[in-house]
């Protein structure tokens, strides 16, 4: 009998959880399309699978922002995009195997967010970084040229939206992928270009 009242009350406590999730995500969406500076597409938007991912990261609020690129084709509407976000956690889920698509949040060159583990959950992009970080990455290749300027906006307007709603540390250090791993993402072009912000980090 103990046993199944344990069960009940942990079964509330998941739901009351996953609602109050809900909401404080519906608001922070909410809040983000209000500041007028970057539109939030949230998972159901771009069509995700269900995900399993439930590690949240071990500092709260993170300090390190990893930059990255998916390597996929570039996008410039939300209809290709959404298609390369799917892609994306097709290619997570089925091959590697993870709980959902690598990446705290992708960025295409239409201007816009594209939510992936959010905020607050592990990601599987970095190793070492993966519970430290939010893990932020342009959608397509940039090997050869850097994103446009719509895309840079988005990303600087989601930095500057997550520490204010304290879910990014005001001092937070931003990393290259290819500064911190064996690869060649985010590509040289965007490297470059975020070693010129103050709180850029060489390691």
């Amino acid at each position: 009998m103990d046993h199944l009242l344990e069960q009940a009350t942990s079964s509330v406590f998941n739901s009351k959880m996953m609602a109050s999730q809900k909401i404080i995500l519906f608001f922070l969406c909410a809040l983000s399309q209000a500041s007028g500076c970057f539109k939030l597409i949230t998972p159901s938007k771009w069509g995700a699978k269900p995900a399993n991912c439930s590690e949240p990261l071990k500092v709260l609020p993170p300090e390190y922002v990893i930059i990255i690129h998916t390597a996929q084709n570039p996008c410039k509407t939300r209809a290709e995009c959404s298609r390369e976000v799917r892609n994306a956690q097709d290619y997570h889920l089925g091959l590697k195997g993870w709980c959902d698509v690598a990446y705290n949040f992708l960025i295409g060159e239409d201007g816009l967010v594209y939510e992936g583990r959010g905020w607050r959950n592990v990601g599987s992009h970095t190793y070492g970084y993966n519970d430290l970080s939010l893990g932020i990455a342009f959608i397509g290749t940039f090997v050869e040229r850097s994103p446009n300027p719509a895309a840079w906006k988005a990303l600087k307007c989601l930095l500057d939206f997550s520490v204010k709603v304290g879910y990014l540390s005001p001092d937070y250090l931003v990393v290259a992928h290819s500064d911190v791993s064996n690869l060649v993402s985010p590509g040289e072009p965007i490297r470059s270009e975020i070693s010129k912000w103050p709180n850029y980090r060489h390691n």
